[in-house]
């Protein structure tokens, strides 16, 4: 009698136990996920009491599901999407949650960088000093010191993110972000992304103590002597080394027809120039006369077009503006003019006095202000070396080197529909 009662008693303990057992299976279960099934056929699933993810295999899978996940508190079911990007796979969930993957769905790894890579890298250390450390940005010398061949990529480490390169740089103990449409090439990497031309960051300081200028460069390119020595190579070089840009007014016959450079050394010259920041238009095809003096509009807009279309099928460039000679230009020119004219409220006077002192003195003896255009003449030596005393000093005082595309962009000044530009007060 006893045993049976015992008996009794344990199959009481046992039905609670399923009972509550059943009830914390059927509390814990969230029906309205029955059933549900992500888009690949391959996917793994992972659950909270009000989220069901779904995931691919891999290394980063679980855990970006569990990320998603964390916190939701109302009834929520998350698939992915497989965006291919050329030889990978980008795993999204819209918003912030992303990675790339290889096509097994494991997550790539950066195994090393080319020269142009770094370069590319260094010229993003100093965007981000300059976006997030101004305080450090204004100083010439250490401007110069965060040049590719002064940054330590030994400890520096890779990872995508999203649709960048992300650089952790510990020797600036900064990360810095390359999209991946200009550095996949310099990674051996191919993520589809089309072919551009690479163009060095620019951030422009909102701070009036910075005011922005633009440093022009009429009657180039000096390619009549030896690469290496001539003095447009000089201010290009200058200009980067102090992450200033300059804009170059060339002339459409110096760009073709040449004794000393050949096209391929005027190709590598052009592409260098541009991805360091620097911009080129037309200062006319011929520089013979003053477009005034064409009563055509066919031939006005040859002459102003001339170096626009050489850029076009020579470099795949598009030129933005232009310079009359002498800047001398009426409504015929402007009517017949492809792009808006730039002239310029700031003069050297290289061209006059050829000296390096006096050059220096007209400009860095005066007061310059946000918006101002400066103009030299690169074809000149004496130029390229008051260049090289200018544009540290202006730098060192706070003033913001960019080019004329660049200043009009941050006075809201569309290009598009802009006729000439001499000043912010003096525009149409």
């Amino acid at each position: 009698m006893k045993k049976r009662r015992l008996n009794k008693s344990v199959l009481v303990i046992f039905a609670l136990s399923l009972v509550i057992l059943l009830g914390l299976v059927l509390f814990n279960t969230n029906f309205s996920f029955i059933g549900k099934k992500s888009i690949h056929e391959d996917a793994r699933t992972y659950k909270t009491r009000h989220c069901l993810a779904f995931y691919p295999k891999g290394e980063n899978g679980l855990k970006t599901a569990k990320q998603i996940c964390k916190g939701v508190k109302d009834d929520r079911i998350f698939d992915y999407t497989l965006i291919p990007y050329g030889d990978y796979y980008q795993i999204s969930y819209g918003g912030d949650y992303r990675y790339f993957t290889d096509k097994q769905y494991n997550l790539l790894k950066i195994s090393e960088v080319s020269d142009d890579g770094k370069k590319m890298i260094s010229d993003y250390i100093r965007y981000t000093y300059k976006k997030e450390r101004p305080e450090q940005y204004y100083n010439a010398e250490f401007l110069k010191q965060l040049k590719v061949e002064n940054i330590d990529f030994s400890n520096v480490t890779y990872s995508i993110e999203q649709e960048f390169l992300k650089c952790h740089v510990p020797q600036h103990e900064m990360d810095v972000y390359v999209p991946l449409k200009y550095i996949q090439k310099e990674i051996n990497m191919n993520f589809g992304f089309p072919f551009e031309l690479y163009v060095k960051p620019t951030y422009i300081d909102t701070n009036p103590e910075h005011p922005i200028i633009a440093l022009t460069f009429d009657d180039g390119p000096q390619f009549s002597y030896e690469k290496g020595s001539t003095s447009t190579e000089r201010i290009v070089n200058t200009l980067y080394d102090y992450d200033a840009c300059g804009t170059f007014y060339v002339i459409g016959d110096k760009l073709q027809d040449r004794d000393v450079w050949s096209d391929y050394q005027v190709y590598f010259f052009l592409k260098d120039s541009i991805n360091q920041g620097n911009e080129y238009a037309s200062h006319t095809q011929t520089h013979t006369y003053s477009l005034t003096e064409l009563s055509m509009k066919d031939d006005i807009y040859e002459e102003i077009n001339g170096p626009i279309d050489y850029m076009k099928k020579f470099m795949e460039y598009d030129i933005k503006t232009y310079r009359p000679v002498s800047g001398e230009f009426n409504s015929s020119v402007v009517e017949a003019s492809p792009v808006p004219a730039i002239l310029w409220d700031i003069d050297s006077e290289d061209w006059y006095t050829r000296d390096v002192e006096e050059i220096c003195a007209q400009i860095l003896n005066q007061k310059l202000d946000s918006g101002d255009v400066l103009i030299f003449h690169d074809i000149y030596d004496e130029t390229a070396s008051a260049i090289e005393r200018i544009v540290p000093e202006l730098v060192n005082r706070g003033y913001q080197l960019v080019s004329v595309s660049e200043l009009l962009k941050a006075q809201n000044i569309d290009i598009e529909n802009l006729k000439y530009y001499y000043t912010p007060n003096d525009y149409e």
